[in-house]
């Protein structure tokens, strides 16, 4: 089990997926557990900056099912869509 009760996939946990924004700095995809569609838990795509593992995620608005689908989906996003929804999430949260 993971810190946030789910079991989770041990290569997420050992190799977080980075992802630069324009500007160069690196950002760690992440999961946040989340109620989703009808108050199910679940969980949304966040960012935080890497080096900053207690900082608190930016949220984007993609949600899944559960913690295990969303870093499933972390790992295997390409590259270009995670870098997109990195750059709107940082819009949406006013960092430029």
């Amino acid at each position: 089990m993971n810190d946030s009760g789910t079991s989770g996939d041990t290569a997420t946990a050992e190799m977080p997926r980075e992802v630069a924004d324009r500007a160069g700095r690196a950002w760690v995809a992440v999961p946040v557990e989340s109620k989703v569609a009808h108050l199910k838990a679940g969980a949304v795509l966040g960012f935080r900056p890497a080096g900053e593992p207690d900082a608190e995620p930016i949220r984007t608005t993609v949600e899944f099912n559960s913690f295990r689908a969303a870093e499933f989906a972390i790992r295997t996003m390409s590259d270009k869509e995670i870098g997109r929804r990195l750059e709107w999430a940082k819009t949406d949260a006013g960092i430029h």
